[in-house]
């Protein structure tokens, strides 16, 4: 469901390129996605085998306010290297459902991913990033963000609509970044 990775990095150089999909309420609150181009993503990318790498694409991710119990559009599993957390307290948050078929609903962009009824779910893991960690999720699984956010919460991602997460953790093994 989710996993620190075993891998030190420095913040990336980066010029983003073009904005790719908002999922946003009143406000312009919520998360934005833009592709970007780094001189650094060889680095970056290299936490998976290189026979890979056309199968994951490089975006910035910025949160600006709590992120309801969801699961992502299109996406299968994130890697995201966590430049700023947004404040001090803000947790990710894994859930089952409580229900056979719990409510759901979409907002503009969503694909195939939902946000869900949080009565009905039940939590089953949590982590608290810091800057300058990396951790991979799957994000096909119901996760929120939660806390007091303070600023904007920013991290660069490889993302794949290809491999999911189990694979992806296999892959870590292959380049010596096996979550600890």
């Amino acid at each position: 469901m989710f996993c620190k990775v075993n891998y030190d990095f420095v913040e990336p150089l980066y010029i983003v390129t073009e904005g790719l999909k908002r999922f946003t309420g009143e406000g312009g609150y919520g998360i934005d996605y833009k592709k970007i181009w780094s001189p650094d993503v060889e680095k970056l990318m290299s936490i998976i085998p290189k026979r890979y790498w056309d199968d994951f694409h490089l975006t910035l991710m910025t949160i600006n306010r709590d992120i309801p119990a969801h699961t992502d559009t299109e996406i299968i599993t994130t890697i995201n290297f966590y430049l700023d957390a947004g404040g001090d307290d803000i947790d990710t948050i894994f859930f089952e459902p409580l229900v056979d078929k719990p409510k759901t609903f979409q907002i503009e962009n969503q694909i195939d991913g939902y946000i869900f009824d949080k009565s009905e779910l039940k939590e089953v893991g949590r982590f608290r990033a810091k800057p300058m960690e990396c951790w991979a999720l799957d994000v096909k699984k119901i996760h929120s963000v939660e806390g007091h956010v303070t600023g904007i919460r920013k991290a660069v991602t490889i993302g794949t609509f290809v491999h999911n997460y189990d694979a992806v953790v296999e892959m870590f093994k292959e380049t010596g970044c096996l979550p600890s």
